[in-house]
């Protein structure tokens, strides 16, 4: 076993060396983590990025850099990165405008976003950026964020939590725990405060859903930041192995194999990437790894203590000349088969070798890739589509495993029920094993194999936003890399390759982003201090969560495999529903607080619901109106304007 463990790391060593997937070091690495579409209710649609068509969405798919949602009347959605969840409510616009490894970035044209940040790593960025303001998240906590769709105004409500407003002029709010601030006259900052209200529908449906996730048994079985881990509670079964450690077992269909019900999508910067149609299936797929025990299928998590890598898909590809006739297709041909406990990942697309290495080690506590050439090296297309002849695939012996299907089902990404086979034994034994599935994408892959639509009726048009941090470049158009695609046979393009046909291509059109005053020049940003509201009883509590760290826990069992049931940091308070400290025309503090229900109301039903009326017993405080410096351009809000800011808030979603 020693032996064959030593040859396969001797293995992975030389093909990462040989098939081009070190690249050079200034060279960015795709990210580590994305979203995931976790949730929908109702009509929801997904902009993917690179393209300009609107399709609908699908449950599962990742979503990356320059990704856009949007739900419709009467719709939700829930977009989950495990350490937070971006829950949306009717008619709301987002994009995703920067996901990596240190940075999230959400740009909110319309609608109504609810943010839960579990955790906060160690530097991390999470910013929500709208028309009025940028606003950077502090701590973790819930946050709201409401923007109307044809006014000049934008809500921040901090249930929980701590954090900034930036606007022009180097202009910051702070907005902390219990307190809601109405943004308008641009890029000002002007603001009115109030109390944070009651919870509405759309609130009491974020709470039950973080009660749900935050609560969940397989937490204690996942390294923190696996995306997924919610749903698998109520899919299967965790049991103990003497060999695996614990093991997740799915409630399936006789005959069940990974990777066969879902469809592939071209994802960039990863290229094929797999979309499972079970509602669990986001999870077991992108991390970790499958083993055959006892006649069924189990999923292994990656080590606890490691922080996870996202890939694409765990898969080994099977192909060569003759798959296709093989399998029946009367064409070419390409087939699959899930990587085993001892299996290595070689990514067909462009990775530094420290990539290599974390992809490895976060899922799977057996490739113990730790030892990596120290040197980068580019090579040719042809030597990155070599066959891999050394590696004994596990599951490629477990009848059943392979799943294959012809080249244009693939390329087109349709859904794989009713067009893929089961590979027999014998056709795996006479195909070569690939380092990529070699098929060239088309554009119906990149849009999940749906047909565009048109745009959604009631979706603006993107606004201009402030942003506090420098966005992206927009990532490189479908159609003007496809040809170089059919040059690579599919192997995505290089971060170089993208970026010289970036600057190349035409100017884009201007996004709408702002960038506040504060991210240009050196001068310190001037705070806008809002009275009473940040100081008092409600001051925020300092003390960032973290995510766990490795070896926290030293009572782990068998192979690492252990259950850590304070894998996700809960998040308590004890300033949750408290108001702002209010003063009275005298200075004095009434210390007076708004009340929050200790359980949020349940779900509403699918109707389009509203914010009610305030109720009787609910006072709030006069609403203070904040100028701007004398510098300021904007006026401050007419007398008049701020006497009808009660009938303009926010409706419920």
């Amino acid at each position: 076993m020693k032996a064959s463990l030593r040859f396969k790391i001797l293995v992975v060593l030389t093909m990462l060396a040989i098939s081009g997937l070190a690249v050079a070091q200034d060279q960015a690495d795709p990210p580590s983590r994305v979203a995931r579409l976790q949730f929908m209710e109702g009509q929801v649609s997904l902009q993917p990025g690179g393209v300009n068509d609107w399709v609908d969405a699908n449950l599962n798919r990742p979503l990356t850099t320059a990704d856009r949602i949007w739900t419709d009347r009467d719709s939700r959605a829930e977009l989950s990165m495990a350490s937070a969840a971006l829950r949306m409510g009717s008619e709301t616009s987002l994009a995703i405008t920067n996901l990596d490894d240190n940075t999230t970035q959400i740009e909110l044209d319309q609608g109504v976003l609810n943010l839960s940040v579990r955790y906060l790593h160690e530097g991390e960025i999470v910013e929500v950026d709208t028309p009025n303001f940028a606003y950077s998240v502090s701590s973790p906590g819930e946050y709201r964020f409401d923007v109307l769709p044809d006014e000049d105004q934008s809500w921040i409500t901090v249930r929980r939590g701590d954090g900034e407003a930036s606007g022009e002029n180097n202009a910051v709010v702070e907005v902390r725990s219990g307190q809601r601030f109405s943004f308008s006259s641009g890029q000002s900052l002007s603001y009115t405060s109030s109390w944070v209200p009651d919870r509405d529908g759309f609130d009491g449906w974020c709470a039950a859903r973080e009660r749900q996730e935050t609560t969940s048994i397989s937490a204690g079985y996942v390294a923190a930041g696996t995306v997924g881990y919610e749903d698998l509670d109520a899919n299967g079964t965790w049991q103990p192995s003497p060999v695996y450690g614990t093991v997740w077992y799915p409630n399936v269909y006789p005959g069940w194999a990974p990777y066969r019900d879902g469809h592939w999508a071209w994802v960039e910067p990863w290229g094929w990437t797999w979309v499972d149609d079970a509602p669990w299936g986001f999870a077991p797929f992108h991390y970790g790894r499958w083993v055959f025990v006892g006649n069924r299928w189990g999923w292994v998590p990656g080590p606890v203590g490691v922080r996870p890598v996202y890939a694409p898909a765990l898969v080994a590809w099977v192909g060569g000349p003759s798959i296709g006739v093989s399998l029946g297709f009367g064409g070419a041909g390409v087939a699959w088969v899930p990587l085993g406990w001892h299996d290595p990942f070689i990514p067909s697309y462009h990775v530094s070798a420290v990539y290599a290495r974390n992809v490895n080690i976060s899922s799977s506590r057996v490739v113990n890739v730790t030892v990596i050439n120290n040197y980068y090296t580019t090579t040719n297309v042809a030597i990155r589509n070599t066959t891999i002849n050394n590696i004994h695939y596990e599951n490629a012996t477990v009848n059943g495993a392979v799943t294959g299907v012809s080249s244009s089902t693939f390329a087109s990404g349709k859904p794989l029920r009713g067009n893929a086979v089961v590979v027999p034994a014998s056709a795996v034994g006479r195909a070569s094993v690939m380092t990529t599935a070699a098929v060239v994408p088309t554009k119906e892959a990149v849009l999940g194999g749906h047909v565009p639509a048109t745009a959604p009726a009631r979706l603006v048009a993107p606004r201009q936003v402030v942003s506090k941090t420098a966005p992206p470049p927009r990532p490189v158009s479908f159609e003007q890399q496809r040809p170089l695609l059919e040059k690579s046979n599919g192997v995505p393009l290089s971060p170089e390759v993208r970026s010289n046909l970036r600057m190349s291509a035409p100017a884009p059109v201007n996004r709408g982003v702002q960038p506040a005053g504060n991210q240009v020049g050196g001068s310190s940003p001037r705070q806008i201090q809002p009275g009473g509201n940040q100081q008092g009883v409600n001051a925020p509590v300092r003390n960032v969560a973290r995510p766990p760290q490795a070896g926290a826990n030293g009572n782990a069992p068998v192979n690492g495999n252990q259950v850590n049931p304070q894998r996700t940091p809960v998040w308590t308070n004890e300033n949750i529903g408290h108001a702002p400290a209010t003063t009275t025309p005298g200075g004095q503090n009434t210390g007076e607080k708004a009340v929050v229900p200790a359980h949020p109301a349940s779900p509403p039903a699918v109707t389009r619901p509203t914010l009610p009326a305030q109720p009787p017993h609910y006072t709030p405080p006069p609403a203070r109106t904040v100028e701007p410096a004398p510098q300021h351009k904007n006026p401050p809000p007419a007398k008049e304007k701020e006497n009808k800011e009660k009938d303009r808030e926010p409706k419920g979603h």
